[in-house]
């Protein structure tokens, strides 16, 4: 989607605190020469969306919405590993109910072979009778550690299948449509050409991001790049700097944080390393490409892509609380940046596959 590429101009900008060609540099700044940017290949990308497309994401929705009911078909048949059972149960010790070993006739479920009960109670509701009741002799666990005056002692428990759960996925109807979208839509047609054209824009904005990174690819490729080494290290640092302070932020060295990935440290920085040399390499090819065209963002355009902004990073009625988290100015780098992507691909030449 066009918004995972301009989230990721920001982020990376956020992230990276880019300084490109910095002062405190030694030796000659990082510098860029362009190569051929107009007229770059970009694939084709099929963006129909099929008919089953559309029946997939429905049933999808109301898989999503299907509720627990009793299965009536299951009244008197054996209880089988992988059952969700309704139950209630209690508990007694040397003859006497204890505290917290009861359902209190509320009932409760209870999924075979989840292991969520004591051991041997499960297993020994297998084979028994839904709507039945059943007495099951178990040993509680020493150390108990839910309740540690029952660690080790013999316990019966006497247990109640009332019926086995099964999902129920809602119908398709205007009904459901009605109360799904709280009146939005109020027939099945209606909703099912919501969720073509939904999909029909995702799948649109999916190849655009696609064929915008593309072109970007090819021009930078077709650039030529001299990359300081002072500014290299200097935003490797920073880089380091700032995901080691991630690694803090979870209590752990930057060695422990890395290793979550699979990663070990002097991998990482093999990969830092190369990022900051990308990140110099992007704003270099950017700002150069801006300057050769005499592309700007205008007020206007400002305020319509900030829209898209607050709505992707969860600030829809914070503008001026998102504008300080992340930067007014690296906003509009970000919008900047966006727009020479888009300028990229209307001068690029589709091919097919």
């Amino acid at each position: 989607m066009k918004k995972q590429l301009f989230g990721i101009f920001l982020s990376a900008l956020m992230v990276m605190n880019i300084v490109g060609c910095s002062n405190t540099a030694t030796g000659s700044k990082s510098s860029v020469v362009l190569g051929e940017y107009k007229g770059l290949a970009y694939t084709k990308v099929d963006t129909a969306v099929t008919d089953q497309e559309v029946q997939d994401k429905i049933d999808s929705l109301l898989e999503s919405k299907a509720t627990k009911v009793e299965d009536a078909d299951r009244k008197g048949t054996p209880v089988v590993e992988g059952d969700e059972l309704w139950i209630d149960y209690v508990g007694y010790v040397d003859g006497e109910e204890f505290a917290g070993g009861n359902s209190n006739n509320k009932g409760a479920s209870l999924t075979i072979g989840s292991g969520s009960f004591i051991d041997g109670i499960e297993e020994a509701l297998i084979g028994k009778t839904v709507g039945s009741t059943t007495d099951i002799n178990v040993t509680f666990p020493d150390p108990y550690q839910n309740n540690t005056d029952l660690s080790g002692k013999d316990a019966t428990f006497t247990v109640t299948i009332h019926y086995v759960l099964k999902e129920e996925i809602p119908e398709f109807t205007d009904e459901f449509v009605k109360e799904f979208t709280n009146g939005e839509y109020t027939t099945t047609a209606d909703f099912r050409q919501y969720v073509y054209d939904a999909l029909v824009k995702s799948k649109e904005e999916q190849a655009k991001s696609t064929q915008m990174n593309e072109v970007v690819e090819a021009a930078m490729n077709n650039a030529t790049f001299s990359l300081n080494d002072s500014e290299v290290e200097e935003k490797y640092n920073e880089m380091l700097e700032y995901y080691t302070s991630v690694a803090k932020s979870y209590g752990v060295d930057l060695t422990t944080y890395v290793s979550a990935y699979s990663m070990t440290l002097e991998d990482f920085q093999a990969q830092l390393k190369s990022s900051a040399e990308d990140t110099i390499k992007q704003e270099l090819f950017f700002d150069a490409l801006i300057a050769a065209e005499k592309i700007e963002l205008t007020d206007e355009e400002y305020a319509e892509k900030i829209v898209e902004y607050l709505e992707y990073y969860g600030y829809v009625d914070d503008q001026a609380g998102f504008e300080k988290a992340y930067d007014k100015e690296l906003i509009k780098k970000s919008m900047l940046y966006n727009k020479v992507a888009e300028a990229l691909l209307q001068w690029g030449v589709p091919t097919e596959a």
